[in-house]
């Protein structure tokens, strides 16, 4: 009777991994229609642009014009539009906005202390005081500003509430969820557009980032860089994304690419080498593949990572990714 019944409790188990296995193996290669054409866009940093020695305008209307980018996503710096406390430099957004708005463009906006671009956390000397890292209530004034400005704007499809906050990366104190929920309540109360909010594709859970916002956004990333073993190619297939993304597909309204790599990893400052030099590190064969790869994960929207990289290429007598990105666009 001991064994008899030993072998229906192993059968029984059997059958349960089974049926799990089964259920996602059907996630992974039944729901393998992918976007053939996602939605593309890119983020657009004015601090990067100006890092590379750009004007931030000029690139801007490059890839409004040049590419036909139709969908930014577009940091609101806080220690650049707020350097004193209540004294606010809106222009550059504001000249974004109009200039996407002219062309029909939409844009996300991204509020927050950490933002995209390095050091990621964007935060005044003036408001590093208190009992966290820094002022809460500043930062939920400064937020709270930037959102009754632009609600009204006809190019603001959504806000990004900050970008990959519990991922501990780049020079920044770390989040609680109290205070990216207050944030998130603040943003709901002044506008009922939807709110994004981001995760590392490769490095996180992506559960709690999903409970907390109406749209997941992940990175995904091909090639890496670390101290010990140099450059990285991370071996994920698409359909590791795409079952993610299902997993957590309950809890949020949508899951799409909010960061896909289009420029190299930089290991060390780009000074060090020349543009022929970078250039070898991230080619249009990379974008290409890149965005093929994006396409097969089935999430409906892609914004690209590196569009002022190109203009940079572009301006240093290599033009390839530029090229490359004009015939993307077209064809998105």
């Amino acid at each position: 009777m001991k064994s008899w019944s030993h072998n229906v409790s192993r059968t029984y188990w059997i059958l349960i991994v089974s049926a799990i296995v089964a259920i996602l193996l059907a996630i992974v290669f039944l729901e393998t229609r992918p976007h053939a054409r996602p939605r593309l866009g890119v983020t657009f940093s004015s601090v990067y642009a100006r890092q590379l020695g750009l004007d931030p305008r000029e690139v801007f209307t490059a890839l409004l014009d040049d590419v036909g980018v139709r969908h930014f996503r577009i940091p609101v710096y806080w220690s650049e539009t707020e350097p004193l406390e209540g004294e606010f430099h809106w222009d550059d957004v504001d000249w974004m906005m109009d200039e996407a708005a002219a062309r029909g463009a939409q844009v996300t906006l991204v509020i927050g202390h950490k933002v995209p671009r390095w050091p990621e956390c964007y935060i005044p000397d003036w408001a590093e005081t208190g009992t966290y890292p820094f002022d809460q209530e500043k930062l939920l004034v400064f937020m709270g500003a930037a959102v009754e400005r632009y609600r009204e704007e006809p190019a603001l499809e959504r806000w990004q509430v900050e970008n990959e906050p519990y991922l501990p990366f780049g020079v920044c104190p770390e989040a609680t969820k109290e205070n990216i929920d207050g944030e998130v309540e603040l943003v709901r109360s002044l506008d009922d557009r939807p709110i994004i909010m981001t995760a590392s594709g490769e490095l996180q859970r992506w559960g709690l980032t999903a409970r907390q916002s109406d749209v997941l956004g992940v990175s995904v990333y091909r090639i890496t860089w670390n101290r010990a073993v140099g450059y990285i190619r991370y071996p994920l297939p698409p359909w590791f994304y795409r079952l993610r993304a299902r997993l957590v597909r309950p809890a949020t309204d949508a899951v799409i690419i909010s960061e896909l790599q289009a420029e190299p990893w930089f290991p060390e400052a780009i000074g060090n080498r020349s543009p022929s030099e970078w250039a070898k590190e991230f080619t249009a064969d990379d974008l290409r593949a890149n965005v093929l790869f994006a396409a097969q994960t089935g999430m409906p929207e892609v914004d690209l990572w590196g569009a002022e990289w190109w203009y940079f290429l572009l301006k240093n007598d290599e033009p390839e990714l530029w090229e490359e990105a004009v015939r993307v666009f077209r064809k998105s």
